[in-house]
């Protein structure tokens, strides 16, 4: 932990989730149509899965080290929680509304779509009024594994869920099927859950001064997990037919969480060796996220660069990617030192002495 409290590994891996996000909207955005009949791109869609669930994981495992820091000093851990979960959906409602001005006011629909902001703060909100209000450790990690197989459990069966009256853009926060619905609480929300169970984890091991034993826990949690998702594809299928794997599946729930889990693991080990001392570009972005995700977003999408719209072959959207990138971390170092608008990420505390 640095002098500002914050887990290094964690600022790498949610910097990782940036370049990756970054990197899977400049080929979505800028790549010919010819170069996206290959494997280069294939492998781009398949590394663009990894992002959104990464953030709503960290996002997660953040929430829970700020409560558990909190809880020591005496301090109000669910309210600031849902405090940090409605400041994310309030950034989410100016984005959209920026979004929609800069786009021309052209698709008013856009201002009601239910994006991985809106996830992220309602998620933090959830984790918020469901776990961190547990008096008893014992019980906000109880709470933590119960929400997460609760929302993994029952994604297959709510976005079956529509109630007559209620309007679409409603819907759209549980039921992926809705127009506008790109990141709906059910299953991402179970993301974060998950996040919050290895924020505990983390902070227990921490307070005994036996953080290697929680990383080595939440490894093997991982592994099981992902045992246990691999047996139930096989074995519960039927109980989820109505479910499209890739997009409500338990099974690939608990195979994502599993993974989220090792790469907490990889990054903690990472960050143990000589080779991970000093400045880091993955750390800079990390800390400053919302920032960076905002102002790519313009870039990629907006419209000063509709001439580059599916216009670049490989060669040339991986040379402006590598330009992209680079103005991102110098807009993060930029914000680091004090010179930009205060939007940030959820901070981690300070632990009490």
């Amino acid at each position: 932990m640095s002098g500002a409290g914050r887990l290094a590994y964690v600022d790498w891996l949610r910097g990782l989730a940036v370049v990756l996000m970054i990197q899977t909207h400049v080929y979505d955005s800028w790549l010919s149509p010819a170069d996206r009949d290959t494997a280069f791109y294939q492998w781009s869609r398949a590394l663009g899965g990894a992002p959104a669930p990464l953030f709503l994981f960290l996002a997660g495992l953040a929430l829970a080290l700020l409560g558990e820091g909190r809880r020591r000093m005496g301090g109000p851990s669910v309210a600031e929680g849902l405090k940090r979960g409605l400041e994310v959906l309030g950034y989410a409602g100016l984005f959209r509304l920026w979004m929609f001005t800069s786009g021309g006011f052209t698709r008013p629909a856009d201002l009601l779509r239910v994006d991985v902001l809106n996830c992220i703060g309602l998620s933090m909100a959830l984790v918020s009024g469901s776990v961190l209000i547990w008096p008893r450790f014992a019980h906000r990690l109880a709470a933590a594994f119960g929400i997460t197989a609760l929302i993994a459990v029952l994604t297959p069966f709510v976005w079956d869920i529509a109630p007559v009256g209620v309007p679409g853009w409603l819907r759209a926060y549980w039921n992926g099927r809705e127009a506008g619905s790109l990141f709906p609480l059910f299953p991402w929300a179970g993301f974060t859950a998950a996040g919050a169970v290895a924020g505990l984890v983390l902070d227990q091991s921490r307070q005994q001064g036996r953080e290697r034993m929680g990383i080595g826990a939440l490894s093997l949690l991982a592994s099981a997990a992902v045992a246990l998702g691999l047996a139930l594809d096989r074995l519960a299928a039927p109980l989820h037919a109505r479910g499209e794997f890739w997009l409500t599946s338990p099974s690939f729930f608990l195979i994502r969480v599993g993974i989220l889990l090792l790469l907490v693991g990889a990054a903690w080990l990472w960050h143990r060796t000589p080779w991970s001392e000093g400045e880091s570009p993955l750390r800079h972005l990390g800390r400053t996220s919302l920032l960076v995700y905002w102002v790519h977003i313009e870039i990629v999408y907006g419209f000063l660069t509709r001439w580059a719209r599916m216009r670049l072959r490989i060669v040339d959207a991986t040379f402006a990617l590598a330009l992209l990138i680079a103005a991102m971390v110098a807009l993060a170092l930029w914000r680091r030192e004090g010179r930009f608008l205060p939007l940030r990420g959820p901070r981690l505390p300070v632990r009490a002495a």
